[in-house]
């Protein structure tokens, strides 16, 4: 592979990834070179260089902002751009299982770094835009807080065309959308009968393009989305400065708030807060702690279906959707955040 100085190159090494999936679909009905993946992540420093690299070290490619990851073995397989303020985006040509391993590890090691954490809002996007048409769901509901005798996880993936073989399908997964989180939605554009973009996007801030014929209009639309995260984290950020009011997060389900109390008090979970008890009632806990994306404080109010999540001072507000789409999926189903009356991150 030749080295990539600019990224002129880096979208020419995408283009023709894109090219040889074509081909091998058209010839042998699967693709065979690595699918383009793309992360959405939160960051609260603005200088990249100062991050070290998932994989290697960085070198600055052209223009300002742009960088490829330096490494023995896979040189030239991560690229980040990092010219938006507060959402950077970090491609990957590497396979689905090793690339998820090492950003997982990257960002979890990594201070002031977050993922992006998608609402429904969000990854139903592409649905409200012409030429876009939804070709499939996920679900998930883990039910975390129960029992293992007693729990009972729901999970779903769904990927359905213009037909459709079950009768009253929209209806079941009406009815599952309105009580469980969505964790994926996967859309196709098409353009004169042609497929130009096939991409699922995933609520942990993840795409993976499966089909694609234009690199620019690839990364156009991963950076929309990066862009429509970042208004939402501005939005949040100028409302929660001007009340001083909490997010609250509506779910669909019941919390059991023993189990919560007792999940809490093993230390950092997946919410990525570490939280301590100091009230308890039977229909109400409250916890104070620090969110450990940023070791900013955080008060956690918790009810039966609703968290009231506090973010005092310059608190970092990205805990807020992350809270939501984590407890939602783990145990408490569709998640919404308000803060004074207002949704955000819709």
């Amino acid at each position: 592979m030749r080295p990539i100085h600019s990224l002129r190159d880096l979208k020419e090494l995408i283009q023709a990834g894109f090219e040889s999936n074509e081909e091998s679909l058209e010839a042998f009905g699967k693709t065979y070179s690595a699918q383009l993946k793309a992360y959405l992540i939160e960051s609260n420093t603005s200088a990249a260089d100062s991050i070290s690299s998932p994989l290697g070290s960085w070198k600055n490619i052209d223009p300002a902002g742009w960088y490829s990851n330096l490494d023995a073995e896979s040189p030239n397989t991560l690229f980040l751009d990092s010219t938006r303020d507060r959402v950077w985006i970090l491609y990957s040509l590497l396979d689905a299982t090793e690339s998820d391993f090492i950003v997982d590890n990257w960002i979890k090691n990594t201070n002031n770094l977050d993922r992006c954490w998608l609402s429904r809002g969000h990854l139903s996007h592409w649905e409200k835009l012409n030429g876009w048409n939804r070709r499939g769901i996920g679900l998930r509901f883990s039910d975390g807080l129960s029992p293992d005798e007693s729990s009972g996880s729901f999970s779903l993936k769904a990927w359905h065309g213009a037909n459709r073989y079950v009768e009253g399908l929209d209806e079941i997964l009406q009815m599952a959308q309105d009580r469980f989180a969505i964790y994926s939605m996967r859309f196709q554009k098409r353009s004169g009968g042609a497929i130009t973009i096939s991409a699922e996007w995933y609520s942990d801030g993840k795409v993976t393009i499966n089909r694609a014929t234009d690199v620019d209009e690839v990364l156009i639309s991963i950076a929309e989305m990066a862009n429509r995260y970042a208004d939402s984290l501005k939005e949040a950020t100028k409302l929660r400065n001007n009340t001083l009011a909490a997010f609250e997060i509506d779910f669909s389900h019941n919390i059991d708030l023993d189990a919560f109390s007792s999940t809490v008090a093993r230390g950092r979970g997946e919410m990525n807060l570490w939280l301590v008890e100091f009230e308890a009632e039977p229909d109400f806990r409250r916890f104070k702690g620090v969110d450990l994306h940023t070791w900013d404080r955080v008060l956690l109010d918790v009810g039966p279906d609703f968290v009231y999540l506090t973010i005092p001072g310059e608190g970092c507000v990205n805990g807020a959707p992350r809270l939501a789409v984590v407890q939602g999926e783990d145990n408490s189903g569709k998640a919404s955040i308000y803060h004074d009356g207002v949704e955000l991150f819709a």
